[in-house]
């Protein structure tokens, strides 16, 4: 048995089109041009917005306040494919599942309730700072007794491998999410899942 610690926006529920329409619309660059569109592909969304003309000193307020806003869209968000029997798979398996984002804990509440999903989850730590992962990896890990052999973290982003790699803990990227194959292979996670089925099959292996 192993503690999986699971990042939430492009990880598990495909919320992206939600953010980018916010942002956009907050620049006054919504509907996006052919030419956005092609400047912000596969950026993360803080320099996405960046991109689209938003002052770095604004983009934390911005994130708050697209997050409090989110709760009126969540039920049209879907799980990635296949996410969903992974999750239940993997807790019939006795593995125990938490998930670590920057989202708020109601907003992945309600997704998780939305789905039938929140069994499934010892714990949720919601709000953690952009650049705060990996000290709340530790008090993941040290609230919940575990070991850091013992843990694998999931995300899609470059900074969600910089922080388990920091604690000293195994990760795995995903590729569905922000950031490029070729991105994510380049800080050299523990591996790389394309689909869910290969998700499943290394979270068995690791």
């Amino acid at each position: 048995m192993s503690a999986i610690i699971f990042d939430f926006d492009g990880t598990i529920v495909d919320n992206r089109n939600y953010f980018v329409e916010f942002i956009a619309k907050e620049a006054g660059r919504w509907p996006l041009s052919s030419e956005d569109q092609a400047i912000i592909e596969g950026l993360p969304l803080m320099f996405m917005a960046k991109r689209l003309g938003i002052h770095w000193l604004a983009l934390p307020g911005l994130y708050l306040k697209g997050r409090k806003r989110m709760d009126k869209a969540i039920p049209s968000f879907k799980a990635f494919d296949g996410m969903p029997e992974l999750i239940k798979k993997l807790h019939n398996e006795g593995h125990q599942l938490f998930i670590l984002s920057s989202n708020s804990v109601r907003n992945i509440r309600l997704f998780l309730r939305h789905n039938n999903l929140r069994e499934y989850f010892m714990e949720i730590y919601g709000g953690v700072a952009v650049f705060g992962k990996a000290g709340q990896l530790h008090r993941l890990l040290r609230e919940n007794n575990l070991k850091v052999k013992e843990a694998v973290a999931v995300g899609d982003e470059i900074r969600d491998i910089v922080a388990a790699q920091a604690v000293g803990m195994k990760v795995v990227a995903v590729t569905w999410g922000i950031c490029s194959n070729e991105d994510l292979a380049r800080f050299n996670p523990s591996a790389i899942a394309h689909t869910a089925k290969d998700l499943l099959r290394v979270l068995e292996e690791i």
